[in-house]
């Protein structure tokens, strides 16, 4: 299922949208101050370390759009998908982990030959929802756009989120 091919998710707003505390959206230096990355030498793999507040958020799609674009031949809407389940599963990371050992969430994303792999992981205890609500889709939405799956332990939770692509090259001899 492609994102952006579906009306409703396009003008829908997501967590990391919102405002936080007094926060205009993309303004927060508390977003920006503790983010870290640690390249591989070879350009394969990245890792970025944010603070949990949502507007941090907005700076992982940010870092992990350009790292898919220069390192991936995925498609528009392949990058979009991913970057919209990895967006989840960061809102999730920022929203439901329980008194986290650590502040932060970290994201990684790693490129071989077949496939981007990326993964969000926290550091807090997961909290089953205590009454139903218009809430609790955001599972079902990353499993419908890329491969996941989701560990969870009792300080932190581990989702990996996967997509096949193609060599750049590969992709210029077709065409």
């Amino acid at each position: 299922m492609m994102a952006h091919s579906n009306p409703a998710w396009v003008s829908a707003i997501t967590a990391d949208e919102r405002t936080v505390g007094d926060e205009p959206p993309g303004d927060s230096p508390r977003a920006e101050a503790s983010v870290s990355a640690e390249p591989s030498q070879d350009g394969r793999r990245d890792n970025w370390r944010f603070p949990s507040v949502l507007s941090s958020v907005r700076t992982m799609r940010q870092r992990l759009r350009g790292f898919l674009r220069n390192k991936t031949a995925l498609s528009y809407d392949e990058t979009e998908d991913l970057l919209l389940a990895a967006s989840e599963a960061a809102n999730n990371a920022v929203e439901h982990a329980q008194q986290p050992t650590e502040p932060f969430f970290e994201v990684s994303s790693d490129v071989d030959d077949e496939e981007v792999t990326v993964v969000v992981q926290d550091h807090g205890g997961w909290q089953q929802p205590t009454s139903p609500s218009y809430r609790g889709r955001g599972l079902a939405m990353m499993r419908a756009l890329v491969n996941t799956t989701v560990t969870t332990r009792p300080h932190g939770t581990t989702v990996t989120m996967r997509s096949r692509w193609h060599r750049r090259e590969a992709k210029a001899e077709d065409s």
